[in-house]
């Protein structure tokens, strides 16, 4: 048999072979690893979708208003006795939902836009009167339910490389909450005669913060979960009035006294987690 000719193709099939192992092994001989592609990078662009906690600081508003009456006590002089009435607004919490979009518009930094809807406060009236001094009663009353909206503009920074899987971020921004508006309803209870009153929120625009993580579920999957915890420095304006009759000692007929407070800050102040899960793109 003749086998020089097979010498030269296959002399140069080894030697093509060996050019290409070169070509993808580095300086020391071995292979090139490919750079991990970003998960989380500049051009991201995500929406999510959730449950929204929101937590009211339990300060509320409150006030006393002292009304003098005239002593029936008193035959010659007519003495004044101060009569102090007091009333306290509370709001519990409630779970509603959340939307919000993210863009990041460069490696480790994004804005983002957020609204918890239709979050209903359940509010609380408590108020007492003192009788020169000493308590002479007390009630409790239900006050319904309060619409809410808070929408936030956040900007976010993501400390970690945009090809991690976790991506924790704080933020800073600012608020607009909102809250249903003036109307009215019965307030107080008094030995069954029902009195209406009149009750006034205000909008407040101020400055909130963040803390949260997005997980993305796998580095060809376009769902990512998250979770995050908002503080809202909210204080809107609070007005309520209504008028309570007090029954007081000497007195034959109950007293009516005029409850009134005024443009008084509610100290809302809201912390809000919450938990969704959104879909991200790349433009």
């Amino acid at each position: 048999m003749r086998f020089k000719p097979l010498i030269i193709p296959m002399a140069v099939a080894g030697l093509a072979g060996l050019a290409a192992q070169s070509a993808l092994a580095g300086p020391s001989g071995y292979p090139v690893m490919q750079p991990t592609p970003p998960v989380w990078g500049a051009g991201t662009f995500a929406v999510r979708v959730g449950a929204a906690y929101v937590d009211p600081d339990e300060d509320g508003v409150g006030n006393v208003i002292t009304t003098f009456v005239d002593d029936p006590l008193t035959e010659d002089v007519i003495e004044e006795i101060p009569l102090d009435v007091g009333a306290f607004v509370g709001l519990d919490d409630d779970t509603s939902w959340f939307i919000n979009a993210t863009y990041v518009f460069m490696d480790h930094w994004a804005v983002e836009l957020y609204h918890a809807n239709d979050v209903s406060f359940e509010g609380g009236l408590f108020s007492d009167a003192f009788f020169d001094g000493e308590l002479i009663g007390e009630f409790g009353q239900d006050l319904g339910d309060f619409d809410s909206y808070f929408t936030s503009f956040f900007v976010d920074w993501y400390f970690l490389d945009p090809t991690c899987l976790w991506q924790p971020y704080v933020g800073l921004g600012v608020n607009y909450t909102d809250i249903e508006e003036q109307f009215i309803r019965p307030v107080f209870n008094n030995d069954n005669r029902w009195g209406a009153g009149k009750i006034g929120f205000g909008s407040d625009f101020s400055w909130t913060a963040q803390v949260g993580v997005d997980v993305v579920l796998g580095r060809e999957s376009n769902w990512v979960i998250n979770a995050s915890a908002m503080y809202v420095d909210s204080s809107p304006e609070f007005s309520i009035g209504f008028d309570t009759e007090t029954d007081l000692p000497g007195f034959e007929d109950p007293v009516v006294t005029p409850v009134r407070i005024r443009n008084e800050d509610l100290s809302l102040d809201p912390w809000i987690f919450n938990l969704g899960v959104g879909y991200k793109f790349s433009f």
